[in-house]
């Protein structure tokens, strides 16, 4: 973490604390981390992708996430999500495993 980062990062978890978010935790000056310096994907320009979309449900990007350390009320432990490209309509769905 560079000095700024570092610096921005402390900043930012101190005016969490003064808001009461952090539930009792106490902040202090972080210290340089080389493993999370290491561990960071480096930045890359993705090239544009074109193509054409001709209607609703033409191409739907999914994810699938979980497990959740919760669960939901119907006792799931992962969710689904599709999101059409064309309306921007978004569908999450609860499921008990994969």
């Amino acid at each position: 973490m560079t000095y700024e980062a570092e610096r921005t990062c402390g900043k930012t978890l101190q005016a969490l604390a003064k808001l009461g978010l952090l539930k009792g935790a106490k902040t202090c000056k972080l210290k340089f981390c080389e493993h999370c310096i290491i561990g960071k994907k480096s930045k890359i320009k993705l090239d544009t992708a074109i193509h054409r979309i001709e209607g609703i449900i033409h191409f739907v990007h999914t994810n699938v996430w979980g497990p959740a350390k919760t669960t939901s009320l119907g006792d799931m432990h992962y969710f689904v999500s599709f999101i059409d490209d064309f309306s921007r309509c978004y569908w999450v769905y609860t499921m008990g495993h994969k």
